[in-house]
């Protein structure tokens, strides 16, 4: 093992651990905060999960739900004013902020942003704003990856794998999902099915350190409870899946664009930004007057959902309603995350085709979960992984990756042609768009390209004669436009080369022009290529002596000349290379 493996491997190890500790004390800081604003001011309880200690059953006290509207404005006054003093960038969905630090700020997010998020979205979801905490977890996770490799002077490519190791271990340790948030890490950084796949070690690392300790604080088994002889026993289940892929799928594409645009429309608000969150969380209070389901994480209501609880025409209307809840409380500024919600929509409406095929809810839900966040956040891979470990439904596998990879087609071939693809606007195609990447699929292109490939061998050069004048130049010169010129020997044979500028400080004495030859001005030795050397090379010849072109001379004898080379065609071919490529890229997958 090298030893920077080694030492990313113990990177990897510590951020898990960091993780762990920092994801529970996030949980804990909800737990308090849904316990005062919600608890304590409303008095209402919304549905917990059992697994976590939460009570299965709603608590609505003696005023009903008439406060909800006035804790999810302060909450989202407070969560506004946080954010809009101490760090801007801590608004919104957090893994979007993680996106968008490793492409192209380089992996380095401000040391502030983790404990700003933890405050500000701990406030958004105790208050009852419509997110998760998985996404915050991300950008904490994330930000303390990056502070990290910030501290000891890390690389930035380094410091971009540590990013996505601390990443990784704060969601493994809210999702209880491992290997699923590993996955996740890796894959959700592009809208393409690609993975950093140097990356993906290291945070099964840190994911499995995450969870191992995770463990031993609030025990081992999956955050949803499911029956325990779910499964497929029929093929005619099968069709009511794929209905729910292509369902998901069309869910999956509206609901970034709901997204988007309710985003857009606060941004034009004459508000300050903590007033916009304010009006959001009052307008999300409304609607929980009517749909307090839409209320808060939602996890409770999902495993209702599970156990059969909620009629088939309720959870559509919930599906579709969570969409806009989301979008009120992130889009008008809010801190959280669209795990939680984008998993309740695609819960609900596995629901609602478990109603309409008169089937059990159990396996549409928990599928429908899959389906719909794989496809809205175009990394299916992932989330196959992190719904089954969530819900400990490994015998849905077979129908989960059925469902989720059509939806995930649909979505993309449905996307295509709008100006919003998915929930993350810093999602790039793949590792060729990544600034991230650029400069090592500079260095590929061109180990692959040859001389032979851009060389042009009919177009004609002028060769000096060494036993030439320079004042028979001075007239030759004022025919051309080379810059740079061959010289050969009686024999034909290449000699040397000079360039305009070896030339001019004799052109203003006319008196030499007579007695120095071409032979007393050109350098002996020549920097030259051949048909067979790759460009790569080429290039590091042009930058020994700065210079724009090479001579190429014949592979088996390097005195007989060919032709010349430049660097503009060089960089010009690379160029339309690289766009060939991307375009390669775009036929194969729908972007």
């Amino acid at each position: 093992m090298k030893r920077k493996q080694a030492r990313l491997l113990l990177d990897a190890v510590f951020l898990g651990l960091v993780g762990a500790i920092v994801a529970r004390l996030f949980s804990l800081m909800v737990d308090f905060s849904q316990e005062f604003f919600l608890g304590k001011i409303a008095l209402y309880h919304p549905p917990g999960l059992p697994n976590e200690g939460g009570l299965p059953q709603e608590v609505v006290g003696p005023y009903g739900l008439a406060l909800i509207p006035l804790v999810t404005t302060i909450g989202g006054f407070l969560s506004g004013l946080l954010v809009y003093l101490l760090a801007p960038e801590a608004r919104g969905h957090g893994t979007e902020a993680a996106i968008r630090a490793f492409h192209f700020l380089e992996g380095y997010i401000r040391a502030r942003v983790p404990w700003v998020k933890m405050f500000a979205s701990a406030i958004t979801l105790g208050s009852g704003g419509s997110a998760g905490r998985e996404g915050p977890a991300s950008q904490i996770g994330a930000g303390i990856g990056s502070l990290y490799g910030t501290l000891f002077r890390r690389s930035s490519s380094e410091r971009r794998l540590l990013l996505l190791m601390g990443m990784s271990g704060a969601l493994s340790a809210i999702f209880r999902s491992p290997m699923g948030t590993a996955f996740f890490a890796v894959e959700v950084l592009y809208s393409q099915i690609e993975f950093e796949t140097q990356a993906l070690i290291y945070c099964i690392f840190s994911a499995g350190v995450a969870y191992l300790v995770s463990g031993f604080v609030v025990g081992w088994e999956p955050l949803f409870r499911v029956p325990e002889d779910l499964s497929i026993t029929s093929p005619e289940q099968y069709l009511g899946f794929l209905v729910l892929g292509v369902l998901a799928g069309i869910v999956g594409t509206i609901a970034p664009l709901v997204f988007h645009y309710t985003q857009r429309l606060f941004e034009r608000l004459p508000l300050p930004f903590y007033l916009r969150s304010a009006f959001g969380g009052l307008l999300l209070g409304l609607m929980g007057l009517a749909l307090p389901q839409v209320l808060g994480i939602g996890y409770g209501w999902l495993q209702k959902a599970i156990d059969g609880e909620l009629p088939g025409k309720l959870m559509l209307l919930l599906c579709l309603a969570k969409i806009l809840a989301f979008s009120l409380t992130i889009g008008s500024g809010g801190s959280g995350g669209d795990f939680a919600p984008s998993l309740f929509v695609g819960g609900m409406l596995g629901g609602f085709v478990a109603y309409l095929f008169n089937q059990p809810p159990a396996p549409y839900v928990v599928i429908g979960m899959a389906s719909v966040f794989g496809a809205a956040a175009r990394a299916p891979m992932a989330n196959i992984f992190i719904v089954l470990e969530i819900t400990g439904a490994f015998a849905l596998m077979p129908a989960t990756t059925l469902s989720v990879m059509l939806a995930y087609i649909v979505q993309t071939a449905l996307s295509s042609p709008l100006p919003v693809k998915s929930l993350y606007d810093s999602q790039v195609p793949n590792r060729v768009h990544s600034p991230a990447h650029r400069g090592e699929f500079f260095t590929d292109i061109l180990a692959d390209i040859k001389v032979k490939d851009i060389f042009q061998p009919e177009k004609v050069w002028a060769v000096i004669p060494e036993d030439m004048t320079l004042r028979q130049f001075v007239k030759l010169f004022g025919r051309t436009e080379q810059q740079y010129f061959p010289v050969v020997d009686a024999e034909g044979r290449l000699s040397g080369i000079f360039s305009i500028n070896d030339v001019r400080p004799y052109l203003l004495n006319e008196d030499l022009w007579d007695l120095l030859i071409i032979k007393d001005i050109a350098r002996r030795d020549v920097i030259t290529t051949h048909p067979e050397e790759d460009i790569n090379t080429v290039l590091r010849k042009f930058t020994i002596r700065n210079i724009d072109q090479l001579p190429v001379v014949k592979t088996e004898d390097p005195r007989i000349f060919l032709g010349m080379i430049s660097r503009r065609e060089v960089i010009n071919f690379y160029n339309q290379q690289l766009e060939k490529m991307r375009r390669a890229e775009n036929l194969i997958y729908v972007v």
